[in-house]
């Protein structure tokens, strides 16, 4: 028997992490205070929703485009845009500390909890022999995630968009994962969330999975999906 893939490639935010309670009250309300600002809890969570206006909009979205290039580019876009949403919202507080305070809880660790479902899949996948990466559009380094998830000592690779000045969908992050893992493209298995970033490393060879774009806070990704995919890739 001989087995289809030899690797599994995963996206980060949205498919091993959950993206959706990055920004908490208490997230940004402590970032505050370790800046010398005293949040309450509902005025943390009123300055999050209008940081995320501001960032999702229209404007937000084309301004955003291609920051995750570099780290300093990123933090340097996304920390003025969050600052211009801190603007008037409160006469006591610099707006540049509250900014700043919103980025520092959106690149916190500890701000992003790993699906239920992640360590176990990635676990499984591990003891199966197969190598394993995370290709990522980030702007910062996301080792320490999956040290607090304990799980770093099965990644045999990080491909960041901001360490290597390339994006999805380019090729390029896909093609150095799959050269820093050693196996070839056509026996890789890509598992991200979305079609258009994500489905991107079919042009390079792997084979894709994108996983549903609806999800459940504290519910399971369906990473199962996964184990499938890859126990029912043996062939004689």
């Amino acid at each position: 028997m001989s087995r289809r893939f030899d690797a599994v490639l995963f996206d980060f935010s949205g498919t091993l992490f959950d993206d959706g309670n990055v920004l908490t009250p208490y997230g940004v309300q402590a970032q505050a205070a370790d800046r010398g600002v005293l949040l309450g809890l509902t005025e943390a969570a009123e300055l999050i929703q209008r940081s995320r206006q501001r960032v999702d909009g229209p404007a937000g979205l084309v301004e955003r485009e291609g920051c995750d290039r570099s780290a300093q580019r990123h933090r340097t876009v996304w920390t003025r845009m969050m600052t211009e949403s801190a603007k008037g919202f409160r006469s006591d507080a610099d707006p540049e500390l509250l900014g700043e305070s919103l980025y520092a809880c959106l690149a916190d660790p500890g701000s992003w909890p790993a699906y239920p479902d992640t360590a176990s899949v990635l676990k499984s996948l591990h003891a199966d022999g197969l190598k394993l990466g995370v290709v990522s559009n980030i702007g910062w380094d996301i080792r320490p995630s999956f040290a607090e998830l304990g799980v770093t000592d099965l990644i045999n690779s990080f491909v960041l968009s901001c360490e290597h000045d390339s994006v999805k969908p380019e090729p390029e992050l896909f093609r150095i994962a799959c050269e820093e893992l050693g196996v070839e493209p056509s026996r890789t298995l890509f598992v991200g969330d979305d079609p258009v970033k994500d489905g991107a490393a079919a042009r390079v060879g792997l084979a894709v999975y994108v996983l549903p774009h609806t999800r459940h806070r504290d519910r399971p990704r369906g990473l199962d999906a996964v184990l499938s995919l890859t126990a029912g890739a043996l062939a004689a």
